[in-house]
């Protein structure tokens, strides 16, 4: 019994040490909140906390990532920032769908193929907001990793979260007048500066005019959105004489 008390004295030290150890580990490993395993990744404060300056508190951050994409050479880094308008109009709930559909699932791909080191499709993914009146625009801006940039834009009314009229963004942008005449008098004066004067035009010429300003309607807010310095967009097929057409936007006034 005596030669077995040291051994069991030995055994019970060894016990405390080693729960001693498994206890400092569990205490000092601190999980990274990141995607999946990715290591690469960065998760950035949650909605209502954003670091973006150029939201406001209608606009949500719900998704913020950044970091370095794996295995880059030169080393290239990632941002990307995903909104969601923060009213319960229909607007601002189609608005939100088509960017968690659009943008949400490209984050997700992006990052899903970091964790496998893969490049990635998009680089940057950031957005800014601007109210003029009681009109909320939101500009999502797209960069991918090949270079390719693009905009999309989103408007709701600022306090419901509803859709906006035509003749509000006209009033907005302290535009007078029908909207539908405007705009023909618009298209008239692009076609003059591109073509030459419609007064005397080929047939091709007053055809493809006709085409472009039919084209127009039924006018919709869909097509339109104000810029940061208050001007109005509207987008636009326009026919060419030659027959062909392209997608274009019109700066009003």
């Amino acid at each position: 019994m005596k030669h077995l008390l040291p051994i069991l004295l030995v055994l019970l030290l060894l016990l405390v040490g080693r729960d001693l150890r498994n206890r400092q580990n569990s205490e000092d490993f601190i999980p990274t909140d990141t995607w999946g395993n990715n290591p690469h990744a960065t998760v950035l404060p949650p909605a209502g906390n954003s670091t973006n300056p150029r939201e406001n508190g209608t606009v949500k951050t719900v998704l913020s990532y950044e970091g370095e994409i794996p295995l880059s050479s030169p080393i290239t880094t990632y941002s990307y920032r995903l909104p969601m308008i923060d009213l319960a109009g229909a607007q601002a709930c189609g608005c939100n769908q088509e960017i968690e559909n659009r943008f949400g699932t490209l984050i997700r791909q992006s990052m899903q193929a970091m964790e496998r080191y893969e490049q990635p499709t998009l680089e940057c993914l950031s957005f800014v907001t601007f109210t003029r009146g009681d009109i909320l625009t939101l500009r999502i801006d797209r960069r991918d990793t090949n270079g390719a940039t693009a905009k999309a834009y989103y408007t709701v009314n600022s306090l419901t979260g509803d859709a906006v009229s035509v003749s509000a963004l006209f009033e907005a942008a302290g535009i007078s007048g029908k909207p539908e005449a405007v705009l023909n008098e618009a298209v008239l004066e692009l076609f003059t500066s591109r073509f030459g004067s419609t007064e005397d035009a080929s047939t091709a010429v007053t055809t493809a005019l006709n085409r472009t300003q039919a084209a127009l309607s039924p006018l919709t807010a869909s097509r339109m959105h104000l810029t940061e310095d208050g001007r109005l967009t509207v987008a636009l097929e326009l026919f060419s004489p030659d027959g062909g057409s392209s997608m274009e936007e019109l700066l009003l006034p």
